[in-house]
């Protein structure tokens, strides 16, 4: 079994005693206390993903107590990444053109067939050059697909996807 050293006991106790008093705070005043509770929370979700925010954060509050108040522990040390080069970067990014046309447009002048008859005449640069310009394919789906019938499907339902979100309060 093994023990718990004083410092690690003393954070605990420093923890208790703030969730005490922010039940005394809900006693009083709920609508604080749910302020206050987010605002750590939100503050603690933030330091956890930045070990840079959390570190400038320990500075800001040993800066504005006096000295001696605060002995601050040692945190640890934030995880660096090596610096990309141009070199280490072999992917080249293609470089989208303007979209043809606007799908939405299209679709709501002449419906699914004929947005299905105008993107057929493209190709596939043509359809990815829509996707990304609508920004039609947040996850990624059409990374791999090479087929432009296959690219026109998937355009034409997510468009009527997106003209039919909401239809159900209309």
């Amino acid at each position: 079994m093994t023990g718990i050293d004083s410092d690690t006991a003393r954070r605990r106790v420093e923890y208790q005693a703030v969730g005490g008093a922010l039940a005394q705070l809900d006693a009083a005043n709920p609508q604080a206390a749910l302020i206050i509770a987010g605002l750590t929370r939100a503050v603690v979700a933030e330091a956890q993903r930045s070990s840079r925010f959390a570190a400038s954060l320990t500075d800001a509050v040993i800066a504005a107590l006096p000295a001696g108040d605060f002995a601050r522990t040692p945190a640890a040390a934030p995880v660096t990444r090596a610096p990309v080069t141009r070199a280490a970067t072999t992917r080249k990014r293609a470089v989208r053109q303007p979209a043809a046309f606007d799908p939405f447009m299209v679709y709501r002048d002449t419906g699914a067939d004929g947005l299905t008859s105008k993107l057929t005449g493209l190709d596939v640069d043509g359809l990815r050059d829509i996707i990304a310009e609508q920004e039609l394919d947040t996850r990624k789906e059409t990374g791999r697909k090479r087929k432009p019938e296959v690219l026109v499907a998937w355009i034409v339902e997510r468009v009527e996807a997106s003209e039919r979100k909401g239809s159900v309060f209309r």
